[in-house]
């Protein structure tokens, strides 16, 4: 090898040791819930991700690519539909002279599921503000006065439109624990007409809810299909957005753009949670399916997929075929050694440096290289590439009968070891009967 080559060889592994190292840095340890989501680390789903040394950025939201998924859906979230509330109505001012949430929402204490309509009756309004509902003849009409949708002749033309929520909850229960209405809906204070908006996140049931206290199960809130997985779509409503995990999610699991990524960390430490929603097929269908998302690699990674394969900051087999998918690309694009390439014997071109396999008994660069990624070899390389030298001479294929083993191989444990386990194995480059297949 001469000291040019050398010089290149020496650059190429300190790049390849600072990516790795750099790569390394970056994956830190799941988050528990409860931790403060900008201290999370980017394998936790938090609405900030680090940034590798230029602070936290903000991370995307769901994929795009989960429209095509589901196909369109309406706006508002898979738990709480949007809602149309043509009310004009200032909690703020009714709860500053004295009222309690109880005044107006007089069945709250009775109801036990999600979908109860709990919004006040018009009649709980007249008891302060006069007879409408139904309006005596010798009152005037004030339908304005509540009513934003209301035409000249003071009728109303638009009523509440609250779809069901697809959610499990039981106020009579939560009362008799003891929660009062600003646990669950916050400070009502300062809040004019209430949306959905005021209705309890995730976060806000947790508090109470973390396994402890209550359960903290998720079909405990979520319902759930005959096999026991949560509901991610509506049955009676198709057009109600998937349940998908995102932003600040506490469990650690926000489905953004980049846990297509970095969920094998997220599975690996709580694989019950994927399995609340996801059957086994889910994943097979990716890591040994046909047909792969095509997000999970970026649009030049053909450029770059060699740093990632050398490194080896993915499992590529987990997908891919080596000796089908690599090597056929490459042959495709002209990276061969087949007669007419620019890397074929006598060609103008060589991946690797003089010296790269030398003649036996010589110091071989490719052997350290091997041994520690074979992997980066069967990219180029088919097994015959390995037995035109190191095969005996009276094999199977017939090579120069290069030694891949150590001294004394014969005499060690591992000979008999591999021997035991697949002799096969051996017969791939000595003949049946060769005096040195047989261990010592």
């Amino acid at each position: 090898m001469n000291a040019r080559s050398g010089t290149t060889w020496a650059l190429l592994w300190v790049l390849l040791f600072c990516v790795t190292a750099a790569l390394e840095h970056s994956v830190d340890a799941a988050p528990k819930r409860g931790e403060d989501p900008t201290t999370t680390a980017p394998m936790g789903r938090s609405p900030t991700m680090a940034g590798r040394g230029n602070g936290p950025r903000k991370r995307a939201n769901i994929p795009s690519t989960v429209g095509v998924m589901h196909g369109p859906t309406r706006r508002g979230s898979a738990v709480y539909p949007k809602q149309d509330i043509p009310i004009s109505f200032n909690h703020g001012q009714h709860l500053k002279i004295g009222m309690d949430c109880a005044q107006c929402h007089t069945d709250i204490d009775a109801s036990r599921r999600a979908s109860d309509n709990n919004f006040p009756r018009g009649k709980v309004c007249d008891s302060c503000h006069g007879a409408q509902h139904p309006k005596p003849a010798s009152e005037p009409a004030k339908c304005k006065l509540c009513h934003t949708s209301v035409d000249d002749e003071n009728r109303v033309t638009a009523g509440l439109r609250v779809p069901r929520p697809m959610l499990k909850f039981n106020h009579a229960l939560h009362d008799k624990a003891g929660s009062d209405c600003e646990d669950c809906h916050g400070d009502m204070s300062q809040v004019r007409l209430a949306t959905v908006l005021q209705l309890p996140a995730e976060q806000d049931c947790l508090t109470c809810h973390d396994g402890k206290g209550a359960t903290d199960t998720c079909s405990a809130c979520h319902p759930t299909q005959a096999g026991g997985k949560l509901k991610v779509r509506a049955i009676d409503d198709r057009s109600m957005p998937a349940l998908v995990p995102k932003d600040d999610n506490s469990w650690g699991a926000a489905h953004d753009l980049a846990f297509v990524e970095d969920h094998a960390h997220i599975s690996k430490a709580n694989s019950a949670l994927c399995q609340s929603c996801h059957e086994e097929s889910f994943c097979t269908d990716c890591h040994a399916g046909v047909i792969r998302p095509m997000r999970i690699h970026s649009g030049d990674f053909v450029n770059t997929h060699a740093l990632d394969a050398r490194a080896q900051t993915s499992n590529c087999q987990s997908c891919h075929r080596t000796q089908s998918f690599c090597l056929g690309c490459h042959e495709r694009l002209g990276f061969d050694r087949e007669p007419g390439s620019a890397f074929a014997v006598g060609g103008s071109l060589s991946f690797h440096p003089d010296g790269w396999a030398g003649p036996p008994g010589m110091p071989q660069a490719h052997a350290h290289a091997a041994q520690r990624n074979m992997t980066a070899c069967s990219s180029c390389h088919t097994e015959d590439s390995c037995l035109a030298c190191h095969a005996t001479a009276g094999g199977p294929v017939g090579g120069l009968g290069a030694n891949p083993h150590g001294s004394r191989f014969r005499d060690s444990a591992r000979c008999n070891a591999l021997a035991t386990r697949n002799r096969r194995v051996c017969l791939k480059c000595h003949a049946p009967g060769d005096p040195q297949l047989d261990c010592l």
